[in-house]
């Protein structure tokens, strides 16, 4: 906070912590001074522009510092002022009361009020929109004025980072703070208001006043050159090339001493090129003899090395030579394209020439499926689209010519058999008897083939010769099937036996026609019958092979349906309900109710209106008048049969107002001369 004084008792207090200028007034008048401060002294005197609040005149321009640090009376940080042109009337100010309606400010809002400081400081600083604890800070500012203490930071709300030594405090009343220049007279001076501020911890107190360094007051004994604290009977070098010993008197005084050197042994060096140099303790201002390295002494070799290493200097602790050695640097190595392996490849370095450089080259896995045992007939081959692969694909394939040949012999009546065995490239054989069926000892039937025995009426019976073989004869089995020939007609149809031998049964001929009908029922229609279903006509007519069913399907001309409704009009059915066509229906003179947006200039209804209007049909003619021998031409209008007003609110973008225009709507309609 910077202060500046006037001759009439005005006291200029600018905070650059909160953004405030708090203007104190009613001290006593002093005429014989002028205002003063960081503006300068105001005595059309410009050579005493920069005199300091202590009288002192600064001259060099690079000593401007100290001039604004003697009008410095508090530490704040700089905010920007700007004239106030918003308010909370036109403005949203709801985030600010938000803010100070806390529990934590009520105490304040008599002094202070939210709404006020809102309108007056909130509103017309956008750095205090993003920023709420400098806002808040700002609040607290003023009720500070009123005496009124908030503790309103928290730990991890709005903290205040202090420098190092100092603590926050929030209400802080002593304008002068206690340091090492006035802790013997210091006097608690009280400001005219409280204010937060960060100040000395406890046991600690500030080393100068215009110094944020907090010390122990036993260190505020003396100040050295570099005005750095010290504390009585402490001993440092103050020379800056050479040494200079002070010591710090219990009475604050600093006094130049001699140093007190004590006789130390010369070292021994035991190091390879360590030698005993002389030194100067910066500390002790004594001369000390110590083991240094002298290089010059060293007598190493500096190996050369290959392209692919660098040098690397390396210090043993045993000696003080340096140590060379060859390291390998793989940026020194040629750069090799990297390799695109297969899947079945992986990727390792090997080595080159060079032994430090590597190079990336693919290798195959080691292959895990093993190569297949072929069987009987098979031989071994491999996959020709696999041989570029690391593990190419094999496989056994089948040759019958490679298979063995049987050693069965076989009974007169029976024969050598083969049989193929699935998965298995060589067949099996075996002894078995002919592959037929034996009816009776005579009839010999292959597998598959049948016989026809007939029986009296409509019955015979069917034998087949099955693939399937008896154990106990050997060959194979026979199937004698029964049928009733008779029973296989159905209501609309007659048996007629077959003339074939080779035939069981004969074959049903319709004497009528049976229709099914899609939900599943089915009706019969004698021969010459006509009927109707599904837009189809059908007939049952009698052929040579019997009564069929003919059918004629009903042609209905092309037809749009929504055409036809947006022409208003209705779809009608004809032809038994199977094709369609477009009746329009006469619409009398009515009135009806359309929807529409009123619009008058810029100015409109929000939403639909429902206005009454007349629509419809009405009667005209032409009739010749044989008395005038001509035609009499007349025609009516669908027209209002009396209005009424009708009143609708319009809002107007223009100046954003809402007015009520007034139009006439049809109370009836009807057809009426023109």
């Amino acid at each position: 906070m910077y202060v500046i004084t006037t001759p009439a008792g005005l006291i200029i207090k600018w905070s650059h912590l909160t953004g405030i200028i708090d203007i104190h007034f009613g001290f006593r008048f002093n005429l014989s001074s002028y205002t003063e401060g960081l503006c300068g002294i105001c005595n059309e005197d410009p050579d005493d522009d920069l005199r300091m609040q202590n009288g002192t005149i600064i001259t060099n321009m690079e000593d401007i510092g100290l001039f604004i640090e003697s009008w410095e009376i508090e530490k704040s940080f700089e905010v920007t002022m700007r004239r106030p042109v918003r308010n909370c009337t036109e403005h949203d100010c709801s985030q600010c009361t938000d803010l100070l309606n806390r529990r934590i400010f009520i105490p304040c809002h008599d002094k202070v009020s939210p709404e006020d400081f809102c309108e007056k400081m909130w509103i017309n600083y956008t750095y205090f929109w993003n920023y709420e604890c400098d806002a808040l800070s700002a609040y607290v500012a003023l009720c500070n004025k009123f005496d009124i203490c908030i503790q309103w930071r928290t730990p991890d709300y709005c903290s205040l980072s202090c420098p190092e030594g100092k603590e926050y405090q929030p209400c802080v009343r002593p304008c002068e703070a206690r340091t090492c220049l006035n802790q013997w007279f210091y006097g608690h001076s009280s400001c005219l208001n409280l204010r937060e501020d960060c100040v000395c911890k406890d046991g600690t107190i500030l080393h100068r006043p215009h110094s944020t360094q907090c010390i122990p007051e036993k260190e505020c004994a003396c100040t050295d050159s570099e005005d750095q604290p010290r504390t009585a009977g402490e001993i440092w070098n103050g020379g800056i090339d050479e040494c200079a010993l002070y010591k710090c008197l219990e009475n604050g005084s600093v006094i130049p001493i001699e140093p007190d050197c004590d006789e130390e042994p010369t070292p021994v060096c035991e190091r390879e090129a360590e030698v005993v140099m002389g030194i100067i303790d910066k500390w002790t201002c004594c001369s000390k003899e110590v083991c240094g390295c002298d290089t010059t002494l060293c007598e190493t070799t500096i190996p050369t090395c290959t392209n692919g290493q660098k040098l690397i200097v390396g210090h043993s602790p045993l000696s003080c030579c340096p140590q060379y050695k060859c390291e390998c640097d793989p940026l020194k190595c040629p750069s090799i394209s990297t390799p695109e392996c297969r899947e079945d490849q992986f990727m390792i370095q090997v080595q080159q020439e060079e032994p430090c450089c590597f190079s990336p080259f693919c290798v195959c896995e080691s292959c895990t499926k093993p190569v297949p045992l072929c069987h009987d007939g098979e031989f071994l081959t491999v996959d020709l689209n696999s041989t570029h692969f690391c593990c190419p694909q094999y496989y056994c394939v089948c040759e019958p010519n490679l298979c063995p040949m049987p050693l069965l012999n076989c009974a007169e009546d029976m024969n050598l058999v083969k049989e193929n065995v699935f998965g298995q490239c060589c067949p099996t054989w075996h002894c078995e008897k002919d592959d037929v069926c034996v009816f009776q000892e005579v009839s010999v039937l292959n597998p598959g083939q049948s016989m026809i025995k007939y029986l009296e009426e409509d019955f015979c019976y069917t034998i087949e010769c099955l693939e399937e073989k008896d154990n106990h004869t050997g060959f194979h089995t026979l199937n004698f099937t029964l049928v009733n020939c008779s029973k296989k007609c159905d209501v609309h149809q007659v048996y007629t036996p077959s003339p074939s031998d080779y035939d069981c049964c004969g074959t049903c001929k319709n004497v009528s026609c049976k229709f099914h009908m899609e939900n599943g029922t089915s009706v019969v229609y004698v021969v010459g019958s006509t009927w109707h279903y599904n837009c189809t006509t059908y007939e049952c007519v009698k052929t040579d092979e019997g009564a069929i069913i003919l059918n004629y399907t009903m042609v209905c001309p092309p037809f749009n349906e929504t055409e036809c409704k947006m022409n208003e009009g209705i779809v009608k059915l004809y032809n038994e309900g199977c094709c369609k066509i477009c009746k329009r229906e006469e619409r009398i003179c009515q009135k009806v109710i359309i929807k529409s947006v009123i619009r008058k200039q810029d100015c409109m209804s929000q939403s639909l209106i429902n206005v009454a209007s007349c629509d419809g049909k009405c009667p005209s003619a032409t009739i010749y008048n044989i008395n005038i021998e001509s035609h009499l031409r007349f025609c009516k209008c669908c027209r209002e049969n009396g209005v009424r007003n009708l009143s609708v609110p319009l809002y107007c973008s223009g100046n954003g107002t809402e007015i009520m225009y007034t139009l006439q709507e049809p109370i009836d309609c009807t057809c009426q001369w023109n």
